[in-house]
């Protein structure tokens, strides 16, 4: 198994100078040089053999400044730190020892410099990371504006004016990636104030990797996933060696022989980040060398065929597959068994709502695809493959058959347009104007975006080489109560109930759907009260149950009726309120004539005059007032015209104080006042509904 390892792997000088520095600290410790704790800020190194042998011996990590104990002697990372941390180490009386790489000090003192000069600093980098964090520490307090970029797309988001601006880099940054940041930001900032601090070493690391991924069948990239520079060795390789993998320590390089992911015919190249030390490399190198699996000669000629296969399929304009291995911010990465992997565009997944693209990368999931372009480049080829273009075309299709079979299609609601909205069908377009979105008012298009829309599509124009498709929502409710209106009429009796919705309040009652026909249910049949308007008892919208009291099938007029004869105030009040009973009740209306007591809500009884005292009596005012509660005797139930009587003075008579006693009673009797009782009714339940 050919073996090559790049000249520029493993420890920099930064984090080399580090590391030895933390083990001389121990040596010193032990020695009873430091009193106080060890500690280093933030992980020294990303590579967890070191750090677990370095708190072993003594150090403790901290995350911030804050969390350091008082008088520890602090060992700052290559990485450095904003001088805000500094400062508070400081205060808390710590000994700070400082192994800020010399490009990393660079950067600190050109950042300070021109933010010193109100210029504002714009790193590229990773957002996050320790060094960018140390580095936009360094222009705190000057009042300048400062933006982290971490490719040319990021230039447009920047919130301040470029000109008055430089541009530095995070040292471990891909040096390909900043070049073309600088090709499409120097000419906008003054002076070309654009400084190069990519450390030359990480430079170097990246070409060798690049180079050396060219000529190798498999690509080890030794290091941690915490760690940038890693990061980036592995995106580099993976984009000239589709068989690129990141592993840790010669384990994971043995796992990946066992799995047959690395075959004794195999040219392997090694890489390894910033922080790896030299024994790890060493490991996987002798690994790799030792290695003695044995292939069937049949399999690898079989695996030869189909990579041949493969390769040759791979051209412009091809229809291939592939497996969806990974995705950053901007592209989708398709393993299409060529040494380049294909990349697509992340929108043409975004813009898919029923695509799950996480699960899709987890699951390695295989996907079919059309390569649009192949470049060959300096950072190597270039695949450009789409999804979208192949879906559009299988559903455009699939929209052209529902269009003349008239099928009913679900699409996704994805935006808001003049007048309508747009559903997507796998991509395809579909407008919806708002009159087609339902049978009633649609209310707030932008509520629509997200949801699912069930449509007929309504027109599929090609003409002029521009497609234009529209559906309708509306032409499937329209159908749907065609069916059921048929059904109704075909059924209907009168006393029939049914489930229906309302769909309107007029001043004059209520128009409810009941399932394709709407029936006129009258304010009389809402309520055994009298109501001003319907919205007294009901809102749009409302699910209720009804029934038929008239129906006309000529003009196809219904009668519904909502109110229920148990909820009737009258409803089996000879058995609730018999003749001879004694009532407790409340006085609520006075006249001339008599006094209406409530004796339930909506129930309501006369005492005539008459029937109040066992004096004669002007008006029932002389004794009574609205508010009073009287005790009184029924006598008289007339359910059909909705009248009771009853007589205050058979139970406790209320005669006035100043009645001379010369006067003679000459009360009508109980029977007969309830005769002469004039004909007005006892209730407002009882009112026409004419008034």
């Amino acid at each position: 198994m050919p073996v090559t390892t790049a000249g520029s792997s493993g420890f920099c000088f930064g984090v080399k100078h580090a590391v030895e520095t933390a083990h001389n600290m121990l040596k010193d410790k032990a020695s009873g040089k430091y009193s106080g704790d060890l500690v280093m800020l933030g992980e020294l190194i990303h590579n967890e053999i070191v750090l677990n042998e370095l708190t072993r011996g003594g150090f403790i990590i901290c995350g911030s400044a804050s969390e350091v104990p008082e008088g520890a002697t602090v060992l700052i990372r290559a990485h450095g730190v904003p001088p805000s941390e500094t400062r508070i180490l400081e205060d808390k009386g710590c000994s700070i020892v400082d192994c800020t790489c010399p490009f990393v000090a660079k950067i600190h003192r050109i950042v300070a410099g021109a933010a010193s000069e109100h210029k504002n600093i714009i790193v590229a980098g990773g957002k996050g990371h320790p060094e960018v964090l140390g580095i936009c520490g360094y222009a705190e307090g000057y009042g300048v504006g400062v933006a982290v970029i971490g490719s040319p797309e990021e230039i447009g988001g920047i919130p301040f004016e470029l000109k008055d601006s430089i541009l530095v880099s995070q040292t471990t940054f891909s040096a390909a990636v900043f070049k073309n940041i600088c090709a499409n930001i120097e000419n906008k900032i003054a002076n070309n104030c654009i400084f190069d601090t990519i450390c030359s070493t990480t430079e170097n690391r990246q070409k060798e990797a690049a180079s050396l991924s060219e000529q190798s069948d498999v690509m080890l990239v030794i290091g941690s996933g915490k760690s940038s520079n890693t990061n980036k060795l592995f995106d580099i390789c993976r984009g000239r060696c589709v068989r690129t993998y990141l592993i840790s320590d010669v384990t994971d390089a043995a796992e990946l022989i066992r799995e047959g992911k690395i075959k004794p015919q195999d040219r392997v190249g090694i890489t390894a980040g910033a922080s790896t030390p030299e024994a790890i490399i060493l490991e996987v190198v002798q690994t790799m060398d030792e290695n003695d699996v044995k292939t069937n000669q049949e399999q690898i000629d079989a695996s030869f065929a189909e990579a041949l296969e493969q390769l040759a399929s791979v051209k412009r304009n091809a229809v291939v597959k592939g497996e969806i291995i990974r995705a950053d911010a901007d592209f989708v990465y398709v393993d299409v068994h060529d040494k380049s992997e294909g990349k697509i565009p992340l929108r043409e997944f975004t813009n898919d709502p029923d695509f799950d693209l996480d699960k899709a990368v987890e699951e390695h999931q295989e996907i079919t695809v059309v390569v649009k372009s192949i470049k060959n480049s300096d950072q190597g080829k270039e695949i450009i493959l789409s999804k979208s273009q192949l879906d559009f075309e299988k559903n455009k299709a699939a929209i052209q058959e529902a269009f003349e079979n008239k099928t009913p299609v679900d699409v996704k609601i994805t935006s808001v347009v003049k007048e309508g909205i747009i559903g997507s069908y796998g991509g395809v377009d579909i407008y919806i104007h708002k009159t087609q979105i339902g049978m009633g008012n649609p209310g707030e298009l932008k509520d629509y975006v997200g949801q699912t829309l069930t449509i007929r599509i309504t027109k599929f124009d090609t003409e002029k080489h521009r497609l234009r498709i529209s559906g309708s929502h509306r032409v499937l409710e329209t159908d749907e109560r065609k069916a059921k209106a048929e059904e109704i009429w075909n059924s209907i009796e009168v006393g029939k109930h049914y489930k229906g919705v309302v769909r309107s309040l007029p001043d004059f009652g209520a128009f409810i759907d009941i399932g394709g026909v709407d029936g006129l249910c009258h304010n009389s049949e809402l309520s055994w009260k009298r109501i001003r308007k319907p919205s007294e008892v009901l809102s749009v919208g409302d699910e209720v149950d009804v029934y038929i009291k008239s129906f006309d099938r000529d003009s196809k007029k219904i009668s519904l009726g909502y109110k229920k004869e148990e909820d009737d105030p009258y409803y089996n009040i000879e058995e609730r309120v018999p003749v001879g009973s004694t009532i407790k009740g409340t006085v609520v209306r006075l006249t001339d004539f008599g006094a209406f007591v409530q004796l339930e809500p909506d129930l309501d009884a006369l005492c005539h005059v008459s029937q109040i005292s066992t004096k004669r009596l002007e008006k029932p005012s002389d004794v009574l007032k609205v508010g009073d509660e009287v005790m009184a005797k029924v006598i008289k139930i007339q359910p059909e015209s909705r009248r009771i009587s009853i007589s205050i003075k058979e139970v406790q008579p209320i005669d006035p104080e100043d009645v001379p006693e010369d006067v003679e009673d000459e009360a009508v009797p109980a029977a007969e006042a309830a005769e002469e009782a004039p004909a007005v009714e006892a209730t407002d339940a009882a009112a026409p509904a004419e008034e």
